[in-house]
């Protein structure tokens, strides 16, 4: 007879409101508490090293590629653009920057991150970040509210900004603002696109998204979107991303234009990412369009 597994020594996802956890056998490499948030760096003997903020889990070294190459190579290949400037909010870990950097036609990259000890942490131990001395990148610790206040003085506009942000609490309490929002919109271009993404329970009755389940409020980003109050159209694709509470990803593309990314110009092989793979993750399987509301446009 098997020896019974003591799960009392593993490591916990905090579950949130929807009460579903991971649970991991890792051994913790850092701990601190910077002055946003509890950062955290574990390592798992098949997943690699695991970045986690306020007892979430944010990037792995095992999977991390899906995520980062999912969410730039899509609308980078999605519309035939030169001269492109991105601006990133959060993206702490410096996966998003890594795979932009890849491309040609990337003119400028701003990072907006307002936790410096993330960067250096992530640097260290996960070392899965773009080359932040890239004469293309420039680099903000600061809060990314503030940053686009001063870029909108600057009259500064950009063709893609991703938000990649934590759940809304602590650090990212201020990007869930209609103020941010409103400044969002103000300095993407009219033929930019602005990326989010969460991950996606099933439930029996209706679907949540990380975002709320671990907020107080009962709000994601999406759902501020959808309203279209500031961005009129919203187009969604997905991946599967393992070390994710669910799997299930969605990426949400939020535009002044409404134009259809699911086709890139030009082909592009990545660790994760393929012509095919870009295509078919614009396929929505029903309970997408029937429990979202939307689906792929024509």
């Amino acid at each position: 007879m098997a020896d019974k597994i003591d799960f009392s020594t593993w490591w916990h996802e905090d579950p949130g409101a929807i009460g579903f956890t991971h649970a991991m056998k890792m051994e913790l490499l850092h701990s601190e508490q910077s002055p946003f948030q509890k950062i955290e760096i574990y390592d798992h003997k098949d997943f690699g090293r695991v970045l986690v903020l306020d007892d979430l889990i944010q990037a792995s070294e095992a999977d991390e590629f899906i995520y980062h190459e999912m969410a730039v190579h899509v609308p980078v290949l999605g519309r035939k653009r030169e001269n492109l400037r991105a601006l990133i909010v959060g993206g702490g870990d410096g996966g998003l920057l890594r795979e932009l950097l890849v491309h040609d036609n990337i003119e400028k990259v701003v990072m907006a991150e307002i936790d410096r000890r993330v960067i250096e942490l992530s640097n260290e131990y996960l070392a899965i970040n773009g080359d932040y001395n890239d004469s293309r990148v420039e680099l903000i610790c600061d809060d990314a509210a503030r940053y686009v206040i001063d870029a909108l003085g600057r009259k500064e506009q950009f063709d893609l900004i991703f938000m990649d942000i934590t759940e809304p609490v602590g650090p990212s309490a201020s990007l869930f603002t209609e103020e941010f929002l409103d400044n969002l919109v103000a300095i993407l271009k009219d033929d930019g696109v602005c990326i989010d993404s969460d991950s996606i329970f099933i439930g029996k009755d209706r679907i949540r998204f990380l975002q709320e389940a671990s907020s107080e409020e009962e709000h994601s980003l999406l759902e501020i979107m959808r309203s279209g109050r500031f961005f009129p159209h919203l187009d969604v694709y997905r991946s599967i991303v393992p070390m994710y509470p669910g799997a299930e990803f969605g990426f949400f593309l939020y535009s002044k234009d409404g134009y259809n990314y699911s086709n890139p110009y030009v082909e592009h092989d990545g660790k994760h990412y393929n012509e095919a793979v870009h295509k078919g993750a614009f396929a929505l399987p029903n309970w997408w369009k029937n429990e979202l509301g939307f689906g792929k446009k024509g």
